[in-house]
């Protein structure tokens, strides 16, 4: 029977990191019709909460904070899952952050001539 080890730091902050990208591919792809349907009364979609923040911010604050709660979900899961490396995600008002060990490791901002998020450092 083959033992089961730990992933490997690099591929454990591959997997945290791949999941915020992917999060935010999501949010590229669906988040002006999330973001409408949160807005509107009769939406399907959100809860009180993402619903009563549509309707009071814009589209480019409320994706900000979208990835914000994503980011800080797989952070916060990372950290529980082990002790070797310190995630921590962080939104100010033009973008979101990701350390890793108090390295930087990504930032995300909203290009609004684009209408969506990107990455930068």
């Amino acid at each position: 029977m083959e033992k089961k080890t730990k992933a490997t730091l690099p591929t454990r902050q591959k997997y945290v990191l791949g999941n915020i990208e992917d999060s935010n591919r999501f949010w590229n792809k669906n988040g002006k019709k999330v973001y409408d349907d949160n807005r509107s009364e009769d939406g399907k979609l959100g809860n009180k909460e993402t619903k009563g923040y549509a309707r009071k911010t814009e589209f480019d604050d409320w994706m900000l904070e979208m990835i914000s709660l994503d980011c800080r979900t797989f952070c916060e899961g990372a950290n529980k899952l082990q002790n070797e490396l310190k995630y921590e995600s962080g939104r100010v008002r033009s973008h979101v952050w990701v350390h890793v060990n108090d390295d930087r490791k990504m930032m995300i901002y909203f290009d609004k001539s684009e209408n969506i998020l990107k990455f930068g450092v």
